[in-house]
């Protein structure tokens, strides 16, 4: 009896060192580093995003180099405050590269959002 008990306890050990070797030999994840474009995405707020669609659809070739140096700064900690979409536009034409973004004004009617034109619409025909 005292044999099946020394038995069981040198298993026990044995199993323990398997699993901490198996532990150990089993890589630990690998952290996925952003893009340079989810790096700059993160920083960008207030319609950014759609800027950044706009110029890529435009010129994506200087968009891509513009992201790659923004997402350096950001990198580096030179570039520490979120980008507004209007400070990415003002950049982007500083640079000689010009695009529209579609863009609507909206008012409050009867206690909706419509569109100025649909309003002024509303407004002759009454």
């Amino acid at each position: 009896m005292e044999e099946d008990a020394d038995l069981k306890l040198i298993e026990h050990r044995k199993l323990e060192e398997m699993r901490k070797r198996l532990k150990a030999a089993t890589p630990a994840p690998v952290k996925a580093e952003k893009t340079d474009r989810e790096v700059v995405e993160g920083m960008l707020y207030d319609r950014g995003d759609e800027v950044l669609e706009a110029a890529y659809s435009f010129y994506p070739r200087e968009t891509d180099r513009l992201v790659r140096e923004i997402a350096g700064m950001v990198r580096d900690g030179r570039l520490k405050e979120k980008v507004a979409g209007g400070e990415l536009l003002s950049i982007f034409r500083q640079l000689g590269l010009r695009f529209r973004l579609k863009t609507s004004i909206r008012v409050m009617d009867k206690g909706k959002l419509v569109e100025l034109g649909e309003k002024l619409r509303r407004k002759e025909k009454e």
